[in-house]
C-alpha cells in the first residue's frame, strides 16, 4: 500500500511541476525590433511602411498609423535591416521617395528606404518639418 500511495504522489507533483514549466512558443524564439514614428511637426501625421514582420522573410505593406504632434509611437515589430516608409499629414506635407513601392489599403506609394541597422534595439524614425 505504501508502494502505491508513493507512487501516486511522485505522479502527481511530477503533474504538478510539468504545469509549473513554462511553454516555449514560437513567440519566445522570434526576434523582433522595434519600430517607432516621432512626429516632430505641429500637425498628426499617418504613417505606412513596407517591412518584414517578425518570424517572415517576405516584405508586407501596411499603415496608417496615426501620429499626434510630438508624439513617439510604437508602429510595428521589424525582422529585416531596411524598411520603407511614407507618410503625410493633414497640412499636405507628404514623405515619400523613390526606392520603392507599395500598395496601401488600395493606395500605390512611393516610399524611401531606412537601414535600421543588424540588431533588434528600438529604432524610430523622426518625421521633421
Amino acid at each position: 500500500m505504501f508502494a502505491l500511495r508513493n507512487k501516486a504522489t511522485v505522479l502527481a507533483l511530477a503533474l504538478a511541476l510539468a504545469a509549473m514549466t513554462p511553454a516555449v512558443s514560437r513567440a519566445d524564439t522570434v526576434q523582433a525590433q522595434p519600430i517607432y514614428a516621432q512626429n516632430n511637426t505641429s500637425h498628426t501625421i499617418w504613417v505606412a511602411a513596407r517591412y518584414i514582420p517578425p518570424g517572415s522573410t517576405s516584405y508586407v505593406s501596411d499603415g496608417w498609423w496615426e501620429v499626434g504632434p510630438g508624439q513617439r509611437v510604437l508602429i510595428l515589430y521589424n525582422n529585416g535591416v531596411n524598411i520603407y516608409f511614407n507618410a503625410h499629414d493633414d497640412a499636405d506635407t507628404v514623405w515619400d521617395g523613390n526606392d520603392a513601392t507599395a500598395v496601401v489599403r488600395g493606395e500605390t506609394l512611393n516610399m524611401f528606404q531606412q537601414d535600421t541597422g543588424t540588431g533588434y534595439q528600438p529604432w524610430t524614425m523622426h518625421f521633421n518639418p
